[in-house]
Order: C-alpha cells, then structure tokens, then sequence
C-alpha cells in the first residue's frame, strides 16, 4: 500500500500531545521514584529464571527499577504495574512514531516508565515450551501518567525458552518502535506465519477528537535472533465517519502452501465509497470511481516475504472489486 497522506490535521492538533491525561487523585502522597541503572540492561543479556514462569519477575529482572503498582497508588481506578528507570549512560535512539510525527528517543533522558503488555505461551518445532512478554516503555513521569495524543509508546519484546534448570532468556529486544497514542503501544496479536513460527499483529490507529479514525497494521517478527518490524500495511481501517464519507475495514489471514515459514499474508479490505469524498477514497480507487458513484468495494492486499530484504513487500497490483449503487 503507497503511504497514505492524510495527517494534514495533525498539526492543527499538536497541542493535545501535552494533553489527554485523566487527572487522578493519588492514594498516597509523593512522586513515584525513579533508580539510576547501568547500561549493560540493554546489551546482550544472560538470564534464568525459575519455574514457574512470571512475567511480573521476568519484567523486573530485565529492568531492575523502582516497581510499582499503580491499582494501590489510585484506589484501584489504575490497575497497571511500571518500573521506572533512567540510565545516565545509555546512548538513546530514535524511533519514528507510527503517527509521523517527531521521533521519540529511547531510553528517555528524563526517565523511563516500563510497563508490561502481554504473555504469549507456545511450543516450538523441537518441543520446547517458550514464552514471550512484550512490554511497554514511555517517559518517566512523577505521576505515573501517560501522555500525549498523537505520540505512541515505545514496544519491546523478549523471549524465554524452557530448559532443565528453568527459563533461559533467548531473545531480548528492548526497544522495536513506537506505536499508538498516549505513550501505549496496542497490544502485539500472536499470527502463526510459518510451522511453529509466531508474527505478531500491532493495530495502530489514531485520528482527530471525534474522527475519522484510521488504522494500520504492523507485523513483528523474529529475524536473526532479534524481534523486528517486517510487514506495514496502511490505511487498513477508516470509521467514525459521516454517512457520505468512505469508510472500510479489513481482515487478514496466512495464505496456505508449501512455505515453512513466512507465510504470504493476504489483507483483505471491504467497505463502502462515494467518489465525493476525495480525501477519504482509498488510493486504488481514484482512478476507477468518478462523479458522484458510490457503491462496495474490497480491496485485497497480498504480502510476499522477501529473503534479502528480509521483511514483507506487497505483490502489486492490488485486487480490486467494486459494486456500484
């Protein structure tokens, strides 16, 4: 898919990035306190943990900062945990927001909050249990609170592998890129790309207070003993929109064959257009939809793994289908 150009009302909106928190009453006075750590937490790690697994202790020994748990600190009204953290060493990088805005820098100068995200458990092709955490990173802040609209949280990633004396860090990718708004990264969705091979599905989407929202897909992989972005579809969903205004949704599925891994994966888009609305038509029907048509169309996008670029790339032209009302 071409990159879409419709952030034209971003600028016209950059004050609500400082904006957007819900004002909280602590349950206890004071700031949340932040540990300095060395900067060997981010290089390569060697680490085992004990059976049972824990994400919690997992998460902790990765990053060892200062823990809390914010259901106690707000009355229950924020149940998520954090461990805040700053490393005076480390080096920060940039990583471009999926909103195309500025770049945030990680790790944070000021600090960063880390919070966990979810716990995938699977069984890898010689029998091992594995369980992989993916955790999220924003700029420490005494409150606890996330900010800004259009900026997305930094998404990190690890894996651990069963073995006899308990759980070995195989993989650890601290930071991968940012996605979402309010400093959140949307929860990575486990996709079986191959035999025993996981991807994991972001749904990005942001827009205007009161819409039209819109989304992107974004799939993450392991490549080379690290988790990366392979795969960015745009312009996946539009909605919250007036009657008369193109709106659409997709699904997506692993295309069946004799590959192993990396799969083709096919993003399938359906939904309603009005020639009208030039801003909002999706770019593969420009050409094709004139006047005052509208009518159904679908929109399918097949993804091609590429072995020496190493990430998806779409196999174009696009499927096009369209019914006229």
């Amino acid at each position: 898919m071409c990159l879409p150009k419709r952030f034209f009302w971003i600028t016209l909106l950059l004050f609500f990035c400082l904006s957007g928190a819900v004002n909280a009453q602590p349950g206890e006075s004071g700031d949340l306190a932040i540990k300095r750590v060395s900067d060997t937490i981010l290089r390569h790690r060697t680490l085992l943990l004990p059976d049972p697994f824990s994400a919690s202790r997992a998460l902790r020994r990765l990053f060892p900062g200062k823990w809390y748990d914010l259901g106690k600190r707000y009355g229950g009204t924020r149940p998520e945990r954090l461990i805040n953290w700053s490393c005076p060493r480390c080096k920060p990088l940039d990583f471009p927001t999926a909103n195309m805005l500025d770049s945030i820098g990680f790790p944070s100068r000021g600090g960063v909050a880390t919070r966990p995200i979810t716990l995938f458990s699977y069984i890898d092709s010689e029998g091992r249990p594995n369980k992989v955490i993916s955790f999220n990173h924003s700029e420490y802040d005494p409150d606890g609170l996330q900010y800004g609209r259009f900026f997305g949280g930094i998404l990190g990633m690890a894996r651990f592998v069963q073995v006899d004396s308990g759980w070995q860090l195989a993989i650890f990718q601290p930071a991968i890129g940012a996605y979402g708004a309010f400093s959140s990264s949307p929860p990575p969705e486990p996709l079986l790309i191959g035999d025993h091979q996981y991807g994991y599905i972001i749904d990005h989407q942001n827009g205007p207070p009161g819409g039209p929202f819109e989304q992107d897909k974004y799939l993450v992989a392991e490549v080379g003993k690290s988790y990366r972005q392979i795969l960015a579809a745009y312009d996946t969903r539009r909605y919250n929109v007036d009657s008369i205004n193109c709106s659409w949704d997709c699904t997506y599925k692993v295309l069946p064959g004799e590959k192993t891994s990396f799969r083709d994966i096919a993003i399938i888009c359906r939904g309603q257009y009005f020639a009208t609305d030039k801003e909002g038509l999706p770019g593969e029907l420009k050409e094709k939809v004139k006047g005052c048509e509208h009518g159904n169309f679908k929109i399918t996008h097949v993804f091609v793994y590429s072995e020496n670029k190493e990430e998806y790339e779409e196999r174009l032209p696009a499927q096009v289908s369209i019914q006229k009302k």
